[in-house]
């Protein structure tokens, strides 16, 4: 009896010790991810373009959307995005700095005459954001033709045809049943529709498949160990595709997801390891929704995951061995029940030339309750050239977003949600990869973070060649005359947070001479050398295009020709033009006084708070505070730049200065404590007779992009109809705020233009709750 009891004693700690070796092998992979996120703080960026192909020489208009990569409420990090547009060999074309505000930006790019045909990469991100590298940037295609060049042209041919397998979880693991997604694109990298077979070396048919659209489907074979394998497949045009099917693993993990109708999802976990404990890990963004830990039983096991506790969107379900390792992987979508409804309609269905449209804009959520919400419109003509876009802020922030690599048609599992959608979109989970993280990153309690938020304004960095915390000096040579001083780092690297830096201008890096005169300083570039893998496919421009292009070319020519100037209207910048120092003690017009032609008569004569006097056959100026003489010399700047010797302020001919500040006490700014400081400015500021360090760096560098103004004519008066200057607009309204208040309803209006067709006005918006939302409108001019 006593050994009975004995033995249930050791069987029941045995199950105890089994099941808390279950529940903290599945802790320790949460407690890594929250550890990981609590101090993780992620960005994304949409970027809503006026439309998706452009000629040379026309602009590209665009509202930047930057928000929490996991609530997509909007981000008050980043106060300055980064937009390029890069050509096949990821070189820049175009390069802007776009100043953000509450997470919402805006601007406007030149396509230079130079650039070729083409699909580009236009691409955005913040400083932030290069912390997590360049596949977390926001990317899309933008097509340029330009007139007076060849666009390539690709092969067509069956050989350019690809057919990609991707095994569910991850690998191909032999003795198992398998479910695998395959995908099927041609040479341009678009999805083809095919049906095949799988044959082994027997040519024996072992499984057969079907695209069910874009060229992406799965089905479902178990690989026998020795064999290969390889798929036979015929397109449409009765094109023959054959490819080797991946090596099965000799162990390993199988996945199998299936959602059930009843609120529930099972995924099964097949293997060829026996008796080992498994965990699965699940999870939305930065939250948690499943930690649990269960024994293979014949190399089997099932997890039954409750729908309801899953947030919407997208889910990321990780499986781990023993040792803690990731070993298979698999994606879930959840559709969301969060909407923002937009609707748009003009009041009439058609207009006439230069006739005014109105435009209503309501905005509901899944109630159909009216929300606040922020809206970027566009209205354009749509032809055989330019058509509908092919992704919105919908289909990116909940998916896009959040899968490596370029998905056609996107918006397409979201327009109309069926049953027929939901197996594309889980086809679609089958053959993209997740971008967000990385699974080495957060067990290893990574990501290390080189680049700051720029939560101020732009951040002008660059290094010194000496380690020896050097102090470094920056001068933006603009209208407000921006002074701003660091310290470098033990690795001579130096970072200026600026504000308020608009608009091309000259500026100067420099150091003290009196203390170093032999260190080479480099400025960096803000835009980042890093790229994504993925490149888009070449255009393949038909000729029956050529006609609509030549119209497209010559109205874009009329309108720079008759409206030019009235494109290059930027807003006025709002800032702020108070000195660093703020006010001063005194400031000095020099016109009030006498006009003497020495700088020292100026200093000796009415300037009452310096003392001049000469030591070692140099000057020296002090400046005179409440009770005594500061100690030391004081910072004397003109026109924004330091200068270090006295004797060659002494040079300066005071009749160039129209004011002079004085600050009579000692003053703390940034890296320094100054005795006191002389801020002379000039009639006329010109950098070029400045005096500067030997080691100075003076060169041209733009600060964040001026506003342009959207030019869309009036045609209110009889006479403004009749004019006989053209209007050949196909951009005939571009909105990029459009405040949308409590009662949900937003309206605007604009006038047509000359051509006649179908116009579409296309929106995208997000709401105060984070929830992103689009609409469409048409309308005919006639």
């Amino acid at each position: 009896m006593n050994r009975i009891h004995r033995k249930l004693i050791f069987i029941c700690l045995l199950l105890t010790a089994t099941t808390a070796l279950k529940a903290q092998q599945a802790q320790q992979v949460q407690n890594a991810f929250d550890a990981y996120y609590q101090n993780t703080f992620q960005e994304k960026i949409f970027v809503h373009t006026d439309k998706e192909q452009y000629i040379t020489g026309e602009l590209m208009w665009f509202k930047i959307y930057n928000v929490d990569a996991f609530t997509n409420l909007t981000s008050d990090l980043s106060k300055v995005a980064y937009i390029e547009v890069l050509d096949r060999t990821n070189q820049p074309i175009v390069q802007a700095k776009i100043a953000i505000k509450d997470g919402i930006g805006s601007g406007s790019v030149y396509i230079p005459l130079t650039a070729v045909n083409g699909n580009f990469k236009l691409r955005a991100y913040t400083n932030w954001m290069q912390n997590f590298g360049p596949n977390h940037f926001f990317e899309k295609q933008i097509t340029i033709i330009n007139p007076l060049s060849d666009p390539e042209k690709p092969a067509t041919t069956a050989a350019n045809n690809d057919l990609q397998f991707f095994a569910e979880g991850g690998d191909l693991i032999e003795g198992v049943a398998n479910n695998m997604g395959f995908k099927a694109v041609n040479a341009g990298g678009l999805g083809i529709a095919i049906k095949g077979v799988v044959i082994n070396q027997k040519n024996d048919t072992v499984a057969r498949f079907q695209t069910l659209k874009y060229g992406i489907g799965q089905f479902r074979f178990t690989p026998v160990a020795n064999h290969t394998y390889k798929a036979i497949a015929s397109t449409d045009q009765k094109e023959i595709i054959i490819k080797d099917l991946p090596t099965a693993k000799k162990q390993g993990y199988a996945l199998l997801l299936e959602e059930k109708e009843n609120e529930s999802l099972t995924l099964t976990v097949n293997s060829n390891f026996s008796a080992q404990n498994v965990s699965l890990f699940i999870h939305q963004g930065n939250k948690t929704a499943l930690a649990e830990t269960a024994l293979l039983n014949n190399g089997t096991t099932v997890f039954k995951v409750d729908k309801t506790k899953l947030a919407e969107g997208l889910s990321h379900l990780t499986l781990f061995n023993e040792d803690g390792q990731a070993v298979a992987e698999r994606l879930y979508f959840k559709r969301p029940g969060k909407a923002l409804k937009i609707a748009a309609y003009s009041d009439y269905l058609a207009y006439k030339p230069r006739e005014k449209v109105s435009v209503t804009i309501s905005a509901n959520d899944e109630k159909n309750q009216p929300i606040k919400a922020d809206v970027s419109i566009t209205v354009r003509r749509i032809d055989s050239l330019q058509g509908m876009d092919q992704s919105d802020i919908v289909s990116y922030f909940w998916l896009s977003s959040e899968l490596k690599g370029d998905i056609e048609a996107p918006n397409y599992y979201f327009k109309n949600p069926n049953k027929e959608t939901d197996r594309a979109l889980d086809n679609l989970l089958l053959t993209q990869g997740w971008r967000r993280m990385v699974w080495d990153d957060v067990l290893n309690k990574k990501p290390m973070l080189k680049f700051l938020p720029e939560f101020n304004g732009h951040l002008v960095t660059g290094n010194i060649r000496k380690n020896n915390f050097n102090e470094v000096y920056l001068t933006i040579s603009n209208t407000h005359q921006q002074f701003y001083n660091t310290l470098s780092d033990s690795t001579g690297h130096f970072i200026f947070n600026t504000k308020d830096f608009y608009g091309p201008n000259e500026i100067i890096v420099q150091s003290n001479p009196n203390i170093d005169t032999t260190s080479v300083i480099t400025v960096q570039s803000p835009f980042t050398e890093k790229y994504s893998d993925f490149a888009y496919p070449i255009l393949n421009l038909h000729p029956s295009l050529l006609n609509e292009l030549q119209k497209h070319s010559f109205g874009m020519q009329v309108q720079n020709i008759y409206v030019g100037d009235q494109l290059k209207k930027f807003r006025p910048i709002n800032t702020d033009t108070i000195k660093f120092y703020g006010k001063p003690y005194k400031s000095y017009k020099l016109d009030d006084y006498t006009r003497f032609t020495l700088m020292e008569d100026v200093l000796r004569e009415y300037v009452r708070e310096t003392f001049i006097t000469r030591s070692q056959k140099r000057f020296v100026i002090n400046v005179l505070g409440k009770l005594a003489l500061l100690e030391g010399e004081p910072l004397v700047l003109v026109d924004g730049a330091p200068y270090f010797n006295t004797d060659r302020v002494m040079e300066i001919d005071p009749r160039k200065i129209k004011n002079l500040d004085i600050v009579r006490d000692y003053y703390y700014y940034g890296a320094g404590m100054f005795n006191g400081i002389l801020n002379f400015t000039s009639y006329k500021p010109n950098v070029a007779a400045l005096e500067i360090s030997p080691n100075a760096v003076v060169l041209d560098y733009e600060g964040m992009q001026l506003q342009r103004e959207f030019y869309s004519p009036t045609y209110e008066t009889a006479e403004k109809k009749s004019s006989r200057l053209p209007d050949f607009r196909n951009l005939l309204f571009w909105s990029p705020t459009n405040l949308i208040k409590e009662k949900g309803i937003a309206k605007l209006d604009f006038y047509t233009a000359d051509q006649t067709g179908t116009y579409i006005g296309v929106i995208n918006g997000l709401s105060n709750t984070g929830v992103p939302g689009n609409g469409v409108f048409r309308f005919e001019v006639k």
